[in-house]
């Protein structure tokens, strides 16, 4: 028999409330009327005599507030998630990231690799570094122009020629620029960060190291502060200041790094040592000075490399004629501590006075000694009158093989260890003569004194 009592009968609506269990959610703030809402009915059961149950039928009828109900839930979740995705992100992001993405081909799927790069909070104050650094370097950044003389045979007349840039190192007008941007050069003329253009006066050159100074007579001006290039390390920051182009250009300021140390290059004249940098570096830069993070000049730029070969190089010392291969972000800088010594000789002599030993000298190879039967090292082809070698007993067909004590089989080698010493100092040179090794004591002597 079938159960009808009062527990088992359909519960209306009004008892429905009684178990909502969330109060808060009312119908009231669901809005609109087309919605079907349906209600759950507690299932009625029959019961066979024999004891044994039928399957609970379960009906439903429309109920607007119960959906709603739904809805609002259903709502709320998501407004929850969307609120948890965000927080998590917020946390995973906490300090301010920045993602690198690198393409790479498999085959025919392309991969995406996200790596990130944490940036500290002060990024901004490196923007802020290196604008401090342009203000303060680029008063003392000049340009330079200059112009030949040129005849045609009715008369003569000044062409432009080229322009560079340089740096004001004191306030008595003294500017020093590369040797290859005034080469030449019949008048040439300062243009200041202020607008003012003045005359130069062309105080010496070198062409070894290539670095040039000039004079102006000028006041109210700004030098540069020299800083210790020793104290650079690869990685440390790197602003050149410059005239890129010409004029039109005037001021330009680019940034990167120290790339390397101590680039040992190759010129016409002997090894020269070298900065690198990434900071852009183009025609009309040289001479420039290239800044540390302090706003000290480190370097002079000298040499922009985009090619190892051809006619895209702006090469000075004639580097790299025998290869093709083009390059980029390569910029050179002539230390400032190797500058320094330069620049006073230039200013003080007009000239670069270097020590020598007053000798010249051929490179013994292994081939040649075993085909003479003399010893690697440096045969000297002649030996300078009144010089220190003339004066210590070298003669002609002596071979150097030693100079205070270290061995040397290259030109390279003996001019490495000179260059460490000054005009009037005292070296030791170990030689061999007709089967006999000895020693003998040179004063070094002044390059101007060469003949």
């Amino acid at each position: 028999m079938d159960f009808e009592n009062e527990q088992n009968k359909n519960i209306g609506e009004n008892e429905i409330d009684n178990f909502r269990t969330d109060d808060a959610l009312g119908s009231d703030d669901i809005k609109g009327e087309n919605i079907d809402d349906t209600q759950e009915i507690p299932a009625t059961y029959s019961v066979e005599e024999s004891g044994t149950y039928t399957t609970p039928r379960v009906e439903f009828r429309s109920n607007k507030k119960s959906l709603g109900k739904m809805v609002k839930r259903f709502r709320r979740r998501m407004l929850v998630s969307f609120v948890a995705v965000a927080l998590i992100a917020a946390l995973i992001g906490g300090g301010t990231v920045a993602g690198i993405m690198k393409y790479t081909n498999l085959g025919q799927q392309t991969q995406v690799i996200n790596r990130y790069l944490p940036l500290s909070s002060s990024d901004n104050s490196n923007f802020n570094l290196i604008a401090n650094i342009a203000k303060i370097v680029s008063p003392s950044v000049v340009g330079i122009d200059t112009s030949v003389s040129y005849s045609n045979g009715f008369g003569s007349a000044l062409v432009p020629e080229g322009s560079g840039s340089g740096i004001i190192i004191d306030s008595q007008g003294y500017i020093v620029t590369n040797n290859h941007v005034v080469d030449g050069a019949s008048k040439i003329t300062v243009n200041l960060s202020d607008g003012r253009k003045f005359p130069a006066q062309l105080i010496g050159k070198d062409s070894k190291t290539d670095l040039a100074v000039l004079k102006i007579n000028a006041t109210n001006l700004i030098p540069a502060k020299l800083g210790d290039s020793s104290k650079l390390e690869v990685g440390d920051l790197a602003v050149a200041i410059g005239n890129p182009l010409g004029e039109s250009f005037a001021g330009t300021v680019t940034a990167g790094i120290i790339s390397g140390l101590n680039r040992n290059l190759q010129s016409d004249y002997g090894p020269v040592n070298l900065i690198q940098t990434d900071a852009a570096i183009n025609p009309g830069n040289s001479g420039g000075p290239l800044v540390n993070s302090n706003g000290e000049v480190v370097g002079i730029t000298s040499v922009k490399l985009t090619s190892t070969g051809g006619s895209d190089t702006q090469d000075p010392f004639g580097m790299f004629q025998s290869q093709g291969t083009p390059v980029e972000g390569m910029g050179f800088a002539i230390p400032i501590n190797e500058a320094k010594p330069i620049i006073d000789d230039l200013i003080k002599h007009g000239y670069v006075e270097r020590p020598m030993m007053g000798v010249s000298v051929q490179e013994v190879t292994q081939q040649d000694a075993a085909q003479y039967n003399i010893p690697v090292g440096l045969y000297i082809a002649q030996v300078q009158q009144g010089s220190g070698a003339d004066e210590a007993g070298l003669q002609p067909g002596d071979v150097i093989t030693a100079v205070d004590g270290t061995k040397v089989q290259t030109f390279d080698a003996l001019q490495s260890i000179i260059s460490k010493h000054k005009v009037g100092d005292t070296i030791t040179v170990t030689f061999w003569r007709n089967g006999r090794t000895m020693s003998t004591k040179v004063k070094l002597m002044s390059s101007s004194n060469a003949q």
